[in-house]
This record gives structure tokens, C-alpha cells and sequence, in this order.
């Protein structure tokens, strides 16, 4: 970078001989960092020592730049003034702490591979929820019901759809929000819930849509054996 400062005072003699002593004060900084790194073998307790060398150069081509500018009215291409919060420090834990979480991420995903790949899942689990509601006001349920659906309505996906009934309104607006949308639905009232989170004995996608059973929330007599979590909530 050449940067040409033409309203200042430079070519001074005192300037040239300052000039003079951090150009020297440079080539011997640089001579002592080479020569620092070149008696290292990369160990770890290096670390430190390449951090000291580093500050001691970044000191001296710092000065070099300074005394420049004093002198001609530029600065050296040494990309000192390009970032201003510039650390070797910085620089040097950028490094090291990267290449440490590059590894780390490289080993937790071997990891991953290697017991993806080794075949059982470490469990398998069904969750059962049932919430029941009292429809207070069906007319109200209805409405939302179109609510629902004309705000998610996509006018390549079809004709509109009437939503006339109680049936009709709750699917639009499960579609539209979840399940979850039920509980904050106009003339809804929940009337208790409960979760229960059950050792699966099969999994659905095991088989195909059209195998499934005809009743998957059917209980059966291991149920109090395969329990592993319940929660009930009971209505406000």
C-alpha cells in the first residue's frame, strides 16, 4: 500500500536518521524471529515462545511504518493499517484454537459415523399424546376454520374448499398451526391432556403406510412394562 501525505512536513534530517535506526531495529527484529522458530520442533510449549517472537517483530514493523510515514509521507506494504485492532497474538489463538475445534469436530463426526454405521438405534420410543377439548361454541370453531384456511390458501393447489362443519374447520386449522393451534382456538375448551412416552416395541416407518396398524394407539398388556414417561395435565 502506497499512501502519499501531501499537506505534511517530511525529508526532515531528523527524520531520515529516526527512519534510519527503525529500518535497522526492523532487520535485526527479524533476524531474531527467524532465528527463534528455526530452534523449534512445533511441541506444544512453543506456543508461547512463537507468541513472544511474533509481539517483539509486530513492535519493531510498527515502528518501521511510524518512522516511514515521519519520513516520506507514506507507509510500507506491510498491511499494518488495514485491520487496526490487529493482534499476533489474536492471530496466533485464531490458529490454534481453530485448528483444535477443526479436530475435535472431525473426531465427534467419525464418532457419529461409526455408531450410525455399527446398526441398533441405542433406543426406540413411541410418544402417545391425547388432549380433549369441549367444543363451547361451534359456530366460532367453524369460523376459525376458515380463518385458517384462507390464510394458508395456495391458489395452484386447487379449488377452495368449503369449510361448513366442525370436522372440516378442525383439520384446516390443525393443517394450518399443529396440533398446538387446538388449544388457542375460539370456542375450544381443553378439558385435560396427558403424554406418554413408551418403549416402542415397532417403529411405523419400519413398514409401509398401507401396513400400519389399524388401531396404533391401542394399548396392549406389556403397556405398564414399556412406560418410561408420563405426563397428565389437568384443565384450568
Amino acid at each position: 500500500m502506497f499512501e502519499l501525505d501531501e499537506d505534511g512536513e517530511q525529508w526532515t534530517d531528523e527524520a531520515r536518521e529516526s527512519f534510519r535506526t527503525a529500518a535497522a531495529d526492523l532487520v535485526e527484529a527479524i533476524q531474531r524471529h527467524s532465528a527463534a522458530l528455526l530452534e523449534m520442533t512445533g511441541a506444544d510449549a512453543d506456543a508461547e515462545a512463537i507468541a513472544e517472537a511474533g509481539e517483539h517483530l509486530e513492535t519493531a514493523a510498527t515502528a518501521y511504518a511510524d518512522q516511514q510515514y515521519e519520513f516520506t509521507g507514506t507507509v510500507p506494504p506491510l498491511g499494518l493499517d488495514e485491520e487496526e485492532d490487529y493482534s499476533y497474538d489474536d492471530e496466533l489463538d485464531e490458529d490454534l484454537y481453530g485448528e483444535a475445534e477443526d479436530e475435535a469436530d472431525d473426531l465427534a463426526h467419525e464418532d457419529g459415523e461409526d455408531e450410525f454405521e455399527a446398526g441398533e438405534p441405542a433406543a426406540k420410543l413411541t410418544v402417545l399424546h391425547r388432549i380433549d377439548f369441549v367444543v363451547t361454541d361451534e359456530p366460532a370453531v367453524i369460523l376459525a376454520g376458515k380463518e385458517a384456511y384462507y390464510e394458508s390458501y395456495d391458489d395452484e393447489a386447487g379449488e377452495p374448499v368449503d369449510v361448513a362443519d366442525l370436522s372440516a374447520a378442525l383439520q384446516q386449522i390443525q393443517q394450518s398451526g399443529g396440533i398446538e393451534a387446538l388449544v388457542d382456538t375460539p370456542g375450544l375448551a381443553s378439558a385435560g391432556a396427558t403424554t406418554w412416552v413408551l418403549e416402542a416395541t415397532d417403529l411405523l416407518d419400519e413398514r409401509e403406510p398401507d401396513e400400519w396398524p389399524a388401531s396404533p394407539f391401542a394399548l396392549g398388556e406389556d403397556t405398564p412394562q414399556r412406560l418410561l414417561h408420563r405426563l397428565d395435565e389437568v384443565a384450568g
